[in-house]
Formats: C-alpha cells, sequence, structure tokens
C-alpha cells in the first residue's frame, strides 16, 4: 500500500510540473487576491523587486532639496519571542507582498499605459507616505522607484530601475 501511494505522489508531482494551467485572470478575482499571497517568488531565481523613496524640502528659493533613495522594506530585527508574537515581521511580509503585486501588475500593464491609474500603484504611494512619515521627517514632496535587483550571495550583482514615479507633493 505504501508503495502505490508513493508511486502516486510522484505522477501528481510530475503531472503538475508538466500539464499548464490557464492564467486565471477576472475583476473579482483581481479584487480578491490581496488575500492570498504572490507565490511568484519561487517561480524562478533572479530579479527581485524593491521599493526605494526619498523625500524632499522645498527651500526658499523654490528648489527641492531632495533626501538620498532610501529602501522601503529593510530585514527586520528577529528576537526569540517572535515565535509566539511577530505583528512587525507580518505587516512588513505583507507589504512585500503589496511590492511583488505592483511588479506584476506594471509587467502585465500595456505599452504607454499610466501605471498611476493602477490600484497597487496608489498603494505603493500612500506606504512610501507613511514610510516617511514614520521616520519623523518634514518633507513637502515624495517620490519613489521600484527597482529590480539582483542579489550575488554576498552583494548586489545588478539593478535597474522599472519604474520611477512622478514627483508628489505631500499631504
Amino acid at each position: 500500500m505504501t508503495e502505490v501511494l508513493f508511486v502516486a505522489y510522484f505522477l501528481v508531482l510530475i503531472a503538475s510540473l508538466v500539464i499548464k494551467t490557464p492564467v486565471i485572470k477576472g475583476p473579482w478575482l483581481f479584487l480578491l487576491r490581496a488575500f492570498f499571497p504572490n507565490w511568484k517568488f519561487f517561480h524562478a531565481v533572479g530579479y527581485v523587486p524593491h521599493l526605494y523613496a526619498r523625500s524632499s524640502v522645498e527651500l526658499a528659493t523654490g528648489e527641492l532639496q531632495w533626501s538620498d533613495w532610501v529602501l522601503i522594506y529593510p530585514r527586520r530585527v528577529r528576537r526569540l519571542h517572535h515565535l509566539l508574537h511577530n505583528p512587525d515581521t507580518n505587516i512588513g511580509l505583507a507589504q512585500q507582498n503589496m511590492v511583488d503585486h505592483f511588479w506584476a501588475d506594471l509587467h502585465d500593464l500595456p505599452e504607454g499605459d499610466d501605471p498611476r491609474a493602477l490600484v497597487s500603484y496608489q498603494m505603493m504611494q500612500r506606504l512610501v507616505e507613511q514610510v516617511l512619515r514614520a521616520h519623523d521627517l518634514n518633507f513637502t514632496h515624495s517620490q519613489f522607484e521600484l527597482r529590480m535587483v539582483l542579489d550575488g550571495p554576498s552583494e548586489t550583482v545588478d539593478t535597474h530601475v522599472m519604474m520611477t514615479s512622478p514627483v508628489e507633493a505631500a499631504c
């Protein structure tokens, strides 16, 4: 009996690798996707989307003085008690999942379409402002970039900018 289950398991595994399933799309499924994680990070090894942001202060001359680009999703510090209760890492994973969905939306966006109409773009805009405000920055304008980063074992091997948002006035 065990041998039959073992063989059946490998047959199902091989069938799942060989048979290509259609991609399901639709407006209601699009709205429900927030309930499901984006598993594309298991799809292939390679470039990973990273969200960077910067802020500026308007000087008396009317020019903008920009800060350096800051990674929005830095790794969280892990502690032993996080095995039981870890809301900080959970919110970080949810935010990175939003970045992955934003990347997928940009990738699927037809050439020439404005990404500002995407719901995921607006979510990124709010996330950037929220993170910049959490750092107690007194800024008048903000901007964000989605960069595709290829990490090596010890350092970043390559990076390229997929999209840079226009400069937005702070609320």
